[in-house]
């Protein structure tokens, strides 16, 4: 498992914008005061969607870099006074095929971040040889209840 996954936090109307801005499919949403699987309630609207999901964190970073460039290139606002982004990277170690791993952003990588005023979390969990479990890549989602794939609030209101 090596993915990263974009959880933005705002308004209806600024996670609409940023959704159409960067074609994103979202994978999970939730609304302000819905329950977090941890207790409490969520403070803000928002989502996670899926920028990568690769086999290893070689071509994670170049998924990763695919994505800072079509920000960029699209002007996407990833940090205002009501929303927040952050780009969850994981990364499997453990198996027999990426006992370690790394993921090595560079400065210049580090710099479109700060740029485009998203925020970097990078974590490893441990994996498994046995070919009976699935890597679960939803450790690294929100707190929020799964909903349907795709169906963002806003675009069926």
């Amino acid at each position: 498992m090596n993915i990263a996954v974009l959880r933005a936090e705002a308004s209806d109307a600024a996670l609409e914008s940023l959704r159409l801005a960067l074609d994103l499919e979202i994978d999970a949403d939730w609304e302000t005061g819905d329950p977090r699987r941890r207790g409490g309630v969520q403070e803000q609207s928002g989502f996670t969607a899926f920028v990568a999901n690769v086999s290893d964190p070689t071509a994670l970073i170049a998924e990763v870099r695919k994505f800072l460039e079509r920000c960029r290139t699209r002007n996407a606002v990833l940090s205002s006074h009501d929303l927040t982004t952050q780009l969850d990277i994981g990364i499997s170690v453990g198996q027999s095929e990426q006992f370690t791993a790394s993921v090595v952003f560079s400065a210049e990588d580090l710099r479109i971040f700060s740029e485009l005023g998203l925020e970097l979390s990078v974590s490893a969990y441990p994996g498994s040889d046995d070919k009976t479990k699935t890597p679960r890549s939803e450790h690294i989602e929100s707190d929020a209840p799964k909903r349907t794939p795709g169906a963002w609030r806003s675009a069926t209101r």
